[in-house]
């Protein structure tokens, strides 16, 4: 009755010489009939964004830490070069609460948010993207959950955490294959869920028309289970719920032509069933398709002689992760499809080492981190590792990881419940049966792959985005008339001279674009028509680099929902209960030390010099910032300043002088750029003892620029019309912040300001050497279990995730 077609293993290594050639030129073994689709997926560019952040549960006032990697979607390879990442953080109600701009080198950046102390409670999703990931809209979109909750009260704790009923629920039966098939073995998959859409576990029955018992059923994981029967002819068949009799499902008719697709792993391979009506007997022709991410793998001639027929395939010639099976009748007809998941549970890539199996509070941890890959593969860029209070992460674990987003979340259009606990092996239930269920009720219309058959062949726009664009109009300061051909001059404002310089058009427009600048950068911009007058004016803008319209119903739909464990809410009650106690406590002491510093008299905030007290010293006031350039205040003001041209000279018959900016030397072509705002002071030295220590440079004498750059009590932006002249500032890339972790010693370990850091660690740019690297850390007050989690990519695309526990379970020098 069945037949099976065995691919061996002896046959292995001339399959994968196959499989490696056509996974270079899709298409070759395929039938003419999909020639065509298979050659246009070939062309499909795609990327995506990973960003793995410390946790998933915050409190106002705390710091939300995340690195981006930037992949290639086929290879999940870091994309090489300079690419904007967009991230943003985003409101239950679609509003952005708050965005930063990264730029990612080589793949990989980082950056964080710090939340406000008045960011009202609720859920935020972090959305992260690419500008050539905005051509396939929001689906292509990195999204995460986090849930910002404040200490609550006894009251709120019960009301919160209170189970309810669900008052709506809804169940899907899914064939697998995609069709009822009668007289035929058909593998059903079904999945309830709530009005929240929450899996929940449900038992129930399928009946026939007369009532009688045809099967039961009851959920295995999330709401998810399957079961096994065959319709038979002149029956109809519906499901009921045990505890919900309102509950009443109507199979559909069951098609006397269909093909269930049945699969199943079995060990070192998977096997393929295909059953039909069992009294059809004349003989089918079709062509199973195997496609991984849009590129065929291979295709095999089925000839349906029986009821049954089999195939059996050795697993290593599919790619970790999701495949698409297809098959086709003569007419070039899908009837039936089917998504598999790949995974190879035994392939840890990194080990983590702890020096000891517990700690103490406050003890210092060191761990190694030994990389696992192939002699043929390395870790070129770095990893990131957290260690984390597992209270802080959903009540079932780590809601999303590297592997789970780029296997699976971003594989399928909608969200999944907690992603990441698919890929952990249970006593219950194992990592691939909970998968392979995932396969069963998505099924293969939600595999997102098909919805970029669309974009085969076509070049699209922004892959190339990276630095920021500012654009702008030069008019004549007087009539308005546009500033054709006129020189238009872009720097920073501060000691970075680095300078970049265009033209108008015939319409006065300029733009500068491929800039790096750093968060609110000040800069400055200056314009001179083609005959060198700067009575021009400027004006700038910023095009909108970020979404500002984001619909909160794809951001739900997108993301999956976090249990907020009830040991959370406690945590951060405690935690705030001791720092207020703390600082009561230290509160005398704090108005002694405040005592104590009003008796110091006050600290020397002038700028350092190499030289003593100079020739001429002049301080810049605001009656001074009108004043075109520097050369021309000194002209006006110096004594024995002659300026001529590009020339300056303060002592007769030499040269230019050297110029020095708080210290350093610059060239003299960059002065007409520092603005007399920015200036604190300028110092003239002519005398021959104070030039001595600056040697054959200083010969023709020194004049030295002091910005309030070097006096931060002094530095603040003006606002003074210069003509030529505008100091805008601008919203540029954000600069990451360190994560502070306290050292603790003999001299600090009894330190009473208590120490209950959620995330004991976290560096982004954990960098190997010889294929180890060694991290350190203290534990805090916090006796709990933390999570380490580590993250990143091979130079060969290998994705790198693993975990492990951290107890701190006893109490050292300081007593709790």
């Amino acid at each position: 009755m069945e037949r099976i077609y065995e691919i061996s293993e002896a046959m292995l290594k001339s399959l994968l010489l196959v499989f490696s050639f056509f996974m270079a030129a899709p298409g070759l073994f395929q039938s003419e009939k999909d020639n065509q689709a298979t050659d246009n997926n070939k062309s499909i560019l795609y990327e995506k964004v990973y960003l793995h952040t410390d946790r998933e549960l915050y409190s106002p006032g705390d710091d939300v830490w995340f690195k981006s990697y930037l992949v290639s979607g086929i290879s999940h390879q870091l994309i090489p070069g300079y690419k904007n990442i967009y991230v943003q953080l985003v409101t239950e109600d679609g509003v952005v609460a708050d965005q930063k701009l990264l730029l990612s080198n080589n793949g990989i950046s980082n950056g964080d948010f710090l939340l406000p102390e008045s960011l009202p409670d609720g859920t935020y999703a972090i959305r992260a993207y690419t500008k050539y990931l905005q051509n396939f809209g929001e689906e292509s979109y990195f999204h995460k959950k986090i849930v910002v909750v404040g200490p609550k009260s006894s009251l709120e704790l019960e009301e919160n955490m209170t189970e309810k009923k669900p008052s709506e629920i809804d169940v899907a039966f899914l064939p697998e294959g995609g069709s009822f098939v009668l007289n035929a073995i058909n593998h059903i998959a079904f999945k309830a869920i709530d009005e929240t859409g929450k899996g929940i576990d449900v038992n129930g029955r399928v009946v026939d028309e007369t009532g009688n018992e045809v099967v039961s059923f009851q959920t295995k994981y999330k709401g998810m289970g399957k079961f096994i029967m065959m319709p038979q002819e002149g029956k109809s068949y519906f499901a009921l719920l045990d505890g919900f009799p309102d509950f009443y499902h109507t199979f559909e008719p069951a098609r006397p032509d269909g093909i269930a697709l049945n699969y199943k792993s079995d060990g070192a391979y998977l096997v393929f069933a295909l059953t039909r009506n069992l009294k059809i007997y004349h003989p089918q022709e079709f062509l199973l398709v195997a496609s991984h991410k849009g590129t065929e793998l291979f295709s095999s001639q089925v000839i349906m002689n029986e009821f049954q027929q089999a195939m059996r395939l050795y697993k290593g010639l599919f790619p970790q992760g999701i495949s698409q099976i297809t098959l086709y009748n003569q007419n070039a007809e899908k009837i039936a499809e089917r998504l598999v998941f790949i995974r190879n549970a035994y392939e840890k890539r990194v080990a983590i080492i702890p020096d000891k199996k517990e700690y103490k509070n406050r003890e210092k941890v060191e761990m190694n981190l030994l990389a696992l890959l192939p002699e043929n593969d390395t870790i070129l860029s770095t990893l990131s590792v957290s260690v984390v209070n597992e209270d802080y992460f959903s009540a079932t674990g780590n809601n999303q990881t590297i592997e789970s987003y780029l296997l699976l979340d971003s594989e399928l259009k909608g969200s999944i419940e907690s992603p990441a606990s698919f890929f952990v092996d249970e006593p219950e239930i194992s990592g691939d049966d909970k998968l392979d269920l995932v396969m069963m009720v998505n099924g293969w219309r939600s595999y997102y792959w098909n919805e970029l058959e669309q974009y085969a062949g076509v070049e699209l726009p922004g892959w190339a985005d990276y630095g920021l664009t500012l654009e702008g109009n030069v008019t004549r300061l007087w009539g308005g008339k546009p500033v054709d051909f006129g020189k238009v001059a872009m720097g920073p404002f501060s000691r970075n001279f680095l300078f970049e310089e265009t033209t108008t058009n015939e319409q006065g427009n300029f733009s500068f674009d491929k800039l790096y600048l750093k968060d609110s950068a000040l800069i400055m911009i200056n314009a001179e028509t083609k005959n060198r007058s700067k009575r021009t004016e400027i004006k700038l803008e910023q095009p909108l680099e970020f979404d500002s319209v984001i619909h909160s119903e794809q951001i739900k739909s997108a993301c999956p929902d976090i249990q907020i464990p009830l040991r959370f809410y406690r945590d951060i009650y405690y935690r705030q209960i001791a720092e207020q106690e703390y600082i009561k406590d230290m509160g005398s002491i704090l108005l002694d030390e405040v005592e104590i510093e009003g008796k110091q008299g006050p600290q020397n905030m002038d700028h350092f010099r190499l030289y003593g007290e100079p020739d001429h010293s002049f301080t810049i006031t605001a009656d001074d910032w009108n004043y075109a350039d520097i050369t021309d205040y000194l002209q006006t003001k110096a004594p024995g300043v002659v300026v001529t041209g590009d020339e300056i000279r303060i002592r007769a018959g030499y040269g230019n002088p050297l110029l020095l900016v708080d210290g350093l030397e610059v060239t003299w072509e960059n002065i007409k750029y520092i603005p007399l705002g920015d200036v604190d002071k300028i110092e003239i030295l002519k005398n021959s003892a104070l030039l001595a220590v600056y040697g054959s440079q200083g010969g023709n004498g020194v004049i030295s620029v002091l910005t309030k750059m070097g006096r931060p009590d002094l530095y603040a932006e003006y606002e003074r019309f210069v003509p030529g002249r505008i100091t805008p500032r601008v919203k540029g890339f954000q600069q990451p912040r360190k994560f502070y972790s306290p050292q603790y010693s003999l001299n600090n370990i009894n330190d009473p300001k208590p120490d209950f850091r959620p995330t004991l660690y976290w560096n982004p740019d954990v960098a190997f050497d010889e294929r180890e690297a060694k991290i350190e850390f203290f534990t805090s007050d916090k006796l709990a279990r933390y999570v380490v989690v580590v993250e990143g990519i091979s130079k060969r695309g290998k994705i790198i995730s693993r975990s492990n526990l951290l107890l701190v379970t006893g109490t050292g020098t300081r007593g709790l």
